[in-house]
C-alpha cells in the first residue's frame, strides 16, 4: 500500500490518500485513529450497495463506530438537486449533527453528490472518499469539487469541499463492466497527455497488463498507474486549488466532451465523452498552429487503442455543439476556452503565462467542420 498527503493551499488543508488492495480495513482503522466524528454516513448508489456496502458498513461496526447505509439509484441523470435535498431530509430524520462524516462509497456521481451534501449539511462536516470506478480513483475524488448537474449543464451548482482522506481500493476496479472501466482510463491518460510523459509511456509500456484485469500483473501495474495519475494532480491541485489557471489544464478535452455529453442526454459515458473532445481538441490544436499533427495523431491513436471512439456522433450538428459549448461554466465572456498541447506532457502558454485561450465560434464551428470531414475522406 502507498500512502501520501495532500496539502491544499492557502489554507493549512490536508487530504491523506493511501493507493493499494483491500484497504476497508484500513479504512476503519483510519476513522478510529482520526475520531472525525461521532456517526459515519455511507452515501451509495444501488449499484455499488449491493456490492461493497455492507462490508464496509461491518468493517465499521467491529471497530465500534456508528454507521449507516443511504443509497439513491445509480446513474448521471440522479446527480441533481432532488438526490441532495432527499439524502439531506434523510440524514436529518436520523439526527444526524455536526459530528456526522459523511463517507462517499461509490464512484464520480456518488463522489460529486456525497461531497456536496458534506460540504453544505450543517454548514460542512468531514468527508472520506473511497472510489470505486476507474474515473473516481483518477480523477474527480480528490481535489474538493463537487457538484450536481441541472437542466443547463453538468456540475454548474457545487462547491469547493476537499475529502478529509481518500482510499483507491484497486480491488474494486475488478467488478466494473469494461465498458465503464475503459472509459475511466481515460482521465487517467488525460493526465499524462497534459503533464507526465512518464505516465503516457507507462501506459504504452504495460497496455497489455493494463487492458486487461485478469492478467498477473494487473494490481501491481493499476497501483503504479494510478500513483502517476494522483501525482499529476496532486501537483496542480496543491499550486492553483481554485482553479484560476494552472487546475485548468485538467479540463483538457472537457469543453468538446461536456458539450457532447450533453447533447447525447448523457448515454454516452463520460469518458467516452472526453475521449472525442481530446481528439477534436487536439486536432483543433494541430490545425491553429499550436500543436502538430503528430501530436494530435499520438493521442488520437492512443484512445483508439483502448476502444475509444473518436468520432463525433453523426446525429449532433456542429451548431448545436458550439452552442453547448456555451454553457460550460469554464466559457468567459462569451466563448468557449480551451486547453491546448504543443508536446505530450506540455501544455501550451500563452498571454501572462494563461494556460487557456478562448475561441471566436465561427473559427471553433470551422475547426468541427473539418475534422468531421477527416472521417469522410
Amino acid at each position: 500500500m502507498h500512502n501520501f498527503t495532500i496539502k491544499i493551499k492557502p489554507k493549512p488543508e490536508k487530504c491523506d490518500v493511501f493507493v493499494g488492495t483491500d484497504l476497508f480495513e484500513k479504512i476503519a482503522e483510519y476513522l478510529v485513529e482520526k475520531k472525525l466524528g461521532n456517526y459515519h454516513v455511507i452515501i451509495t448508489d444501488s449499484k455499488v450497495k449491493e456490492l461493497y456496502a455492507k462490508t464496509l458498513l461491518e468493517r465499521l461496526q467491529m471497530r465500534d463506530l456508528k454507521a449507516v447505509v443511504l443509497d439513491f439509484p445509480e446513474g448521471e441523470a440522479n446527480k441533481n438537486r432532488a438526490t441532495k435535498a432527499l439524502l439531506e431530509d434523510k440524514m436529518l430524520k436520523l439526527g444526524l449533527g455536526r459530528d456526522t462524516v459523511v463517507i462517499a462509497l461509490g464512484g464520480g456521481v456518488v463522489g460529486d453528490v456525497a461531497g456536496f451534501v458534506a460540504s453544505t449539511y450543517m454548514r460542512g462536516v468531514p468527508c472520506i472518499q473511497v472510489p470505486t470506478t476507474t474515473v473516481a480513483q483518477a480523477d474527480s475524488s480528490y481535489g474538493g469539487k463537487t457538484g450536481i448537474d441541472v437542466t443547463y449543464g453538468k456540475n454548474l451548482l457545487g462547491t469547493f469541499h476537499n475529502p478529509r482522506a481518500v482510499f483507491v481500493d484497486i480491488n474494486t476496479l475488478k467488478t466494473l463492466d469494461k465498458k465503464n472501466y475503459i472509459n475511466g482510463l481515460v482521465e487517467v491518460i488525460k493526465h499524462g497527455f497534459i503533464k507526465s510523459k512518464k505516465l503516457y509511456d507507462f501506459f504504452h509500456e504495460n497496455k497489455g497488463s493494463i487492458l486487461n484485469r485478469k492478467a498477473k500483473e494487473y494490481s501491481k501495474v493499476m497501483e503504479e498507474l494510478m500513483l502517476l495519475s494522483f501525482n499529476v494532480k496532486k501537483e496542480v491541485i496543491e499550486k492553483d486549488h481554485k482553479e484560476q489557471n494552472l487546475r485548468k489544464i485538467l479540463n483538457y478535452g472537457h469543453t468538446i466532451g461536456h458539450a457532447i455529453e450533453k447533447l447525447s442526454n448523457y448515454t454516452l459515458l463520460h469518458g467516452q465523452a472526453v475521449a472525442i473532445g481530446i481528439a477534436v481538441e487536439a486536432f483543433m490544436a494541430s490545425k491553429l498552429g499550436y500543436g502538430s499533427k503528430e501530436i494530435y495523431q499520438a493521442q488520437k491513436n492512443t484512445l483508439e487503442l483502448m476502444g475509444l471512439a473518436t468520432k463525433i456522433p453523426e446525429k449532433m450538428s456542429t451548431k448545436d455543439i458550439v452552442t453547448t459549448t456555451l454553457l460550460d461554466k469554464k466559457a468567459r465572456k462569451g466563448l468557449p476556452e480551451f486547453i491546448f498541447l504543443e508536446n505530450i506532457g506540455t501544455v501550451k502558454r500563452f498571454v501572462l503565462d494563461s494556460v487557456s485561450i478562448t475561441l471566436e465560434l465561427e473559427v471553433l464551428e470551422k475547426m468541427l467542420n473539418e475534422y468531421r470531414k477527416e472521417f469522410s475522406s
